[in-house]
């Protein structure tokens, strides 16, 4: 051939087959040349196209059909945990759909997408204690494998273990892993005899002796964290939405107005010398953030200690 034509030979190969009639195929270029070199860049750009679409294939968004089913290689496990796990966790009333409470911020992710699609009746709220509310003695807080690493390393995860052990009768922390990733917390050659501060193995022996009551749960995918919570229900009574609300708000939580702003309080985390306790203190004095860029250094040690009010006060008056 004078001039390959990558969409030509692969006709030919297609013919080749399904036909018994070509035996054999010659290919003839001349070698070193610029035909050759036009050859194989189609064969190259056609390899990486199908290597984007095999990688962009494992990040789609599940899509779902006219009946609300999940049209992907889990909708056969969904499927099963709505036909029959799930109809044992229902209640009484055979036609009322077992309920869970998820945290808004949980939307964010795909498993509260998950558990409607399973038949679940999904209900959002903003929650200061726990991302999912099986029923009102069990807590779940979802962690994905990053996300469980930043938050034992700055310490959130002890104040919201601390908070679950103490509202709930049960509580749970789920570590879900992604559906592609590899099922497990750390290599092989991460593994050591020794106890350090910084492993996380460590810190996680640490949060289970601190809460004896606090249960880890491990899912290797969120359509494995649809059946958890299905096993979890079975016989169980539905939880009650106000109840869950206002857990955690005898603590300093702030006016149920502001609990539903979870960008103002989100914003507000951020600021340094704010922690996780001390915003909800800030959250009481001052209605918005606006107060707050305008609050004095004085004004800010009244509410906080002296050492994050100056924190607080240089980062918001600090020259641009």
């Amino acid at each position: 051939m004078f001039a390959p034509d990558a969409a030509f030979i692969r006709q030919v190969e297609m013919y080749r087959a399904h036909s018994d009639r070509l035996q054999q195929v010659y290919f003839l270029v001349y070698d070193n040349s610029l035909e050759e070199q036009r050859y194989l860049s189609a064969m190259r750009r056609e390899r990486e196209a199908f290597e984007r679409l095999i990688g962009d294939k494992a990040t789609l968004v599940v899509p779902l059909d006219e009946r609300g089913t999940m049209a992907s290689p889990g909708s056969r496990l969904l499927q099963t945990v709505a036909n029959r796990t799930l109809r044992s966790a229902r209640n009484t009333d055979a036609m009322e759909p077992a309920t869970v409470i998820v945290d808004v911020r949980e939307f964010r992710a795909p498993l509260a997408s998950l558990l409607h699609a399973a038949g679940f009746r999904v209900v959002p709220r903003t929650l200061d204690v726990g991302d999912y509310v099986l029923h009102d003695g069990l807590v779940v807080e979802r962690k994905s494998l990053p996300d469980l690493i930043g938050s034992l390393r700055s310490g959130r995860l002890f104040n919201q273990a601390a908070a679950m052990t103490r509202h709930y009768t049960s509580a749970a922390l789920l570590v879900e892993f992604e559906v592609n990733a590899s099922f497990s917390l750390q290599t092989i050659n991460g593994l050591t005899d020794t106890i350090s501060p910084s492993a996380i193995s460590s810190q996680l022996s640490m949060l289970t002796l601190t809460f004896p009551r606090l249960r880890i749960l491990w899912s290797s995918s969120p359509y494995e964290t649809v059946s958890i919570f299905a096993e979890l229900k079975q016989g169980q009574g539905e939880p009650d939405a106000e109840r869950a609300v206002g857990v955690g708000q005898d603590d300093g939580a702030v006016e149920r107005d502001s609990l539903y702003n979870a960008a103002s309080v989100a914003l507000l985390q951020a600021v340094p010398g704010v922690t996780l306790k001390n915003y909800q203190i800030l959250a009481r004095q001052f209605r918005s953030m606006r107060e707050v860029c305008e609050a004095s250094r004085s004004d800010l040690e009244m509410v906080l200690d002296a050492g994050p009010a100056k924190q607080v006060y240089e980062f918001l008056h600090q020259a641009s």
